[in-house]
């Protein structure tokens, strides 16, 4: 998926985290910028991305070491996120931690749609995907999701 795809994502998991879950948002500017942050963060394994072109040298040192789609889309990541998270303490750090965390799951999911998957057990080099794809850039694909996604998100909002 692309970046827009990812943030409209991000803005879905976040509306999804609050209604459906119930969970408790102090400051929703926090909590929705947090979340459209974490869902472009997985792609920093990638030189060309959001946030790959932001941090270039962490970005080409992850994707040297790991590959695309590895260590920052699997489960070890959102588990090691969340525990670094959780030993940060100051004001509005638990709608920082939940916004950061259900941005990144929306980005694990997203790119679990297309051809190539996330090797979501890392270090397990097996892929997962859903049954239906999009390839990553295709119009009708990237179109469908975004639209799909908006309607998440004015559904939880009606």
């Amino acid at each position: 998926m692309k970046g827009t795809t990812h943030i409209i994502g991000g803005l879905a998991a976040a509306a999804i985290t609050t209604h459906t879950f119930n969970v408790p948002v102090q400051e929703p500017i926090i909590f929705y910028t947090a979340a459209l942050f974490g869902s472009v963060i997985p792609d920093i394994c990638h030189p060309k991305s959001m946030v790959g072109r932001m941090i270039p040298i962490i970005s080409i040192s992850l994707g040297r070491i790991f590959g695309h789609r590895t260590i920052t889309h699997s489960l070890l990541f959102v588990l090691v996120t969340m525990w670094l998270l959780s030993l940060v303490t100051f004001q509005n750090a638990a709608d920082i931690q939940t916004g950061l965390v259900a941005g990144i799951i929306s980005h694990i999911i997203l790119d679990a749609m297309t051809p190539r998957g996330v090797k979501l057990l890392y270090p397990i080099q097996t892929s997962f995907r859903f049954p239906f794809s999009s390839q990553t850039g295709s119009v009708i694909g990237e179109t469908a999701v975004c639209l799909v996604l908006l309607g998440v998100v004015v559904m939880m909002y009606i």
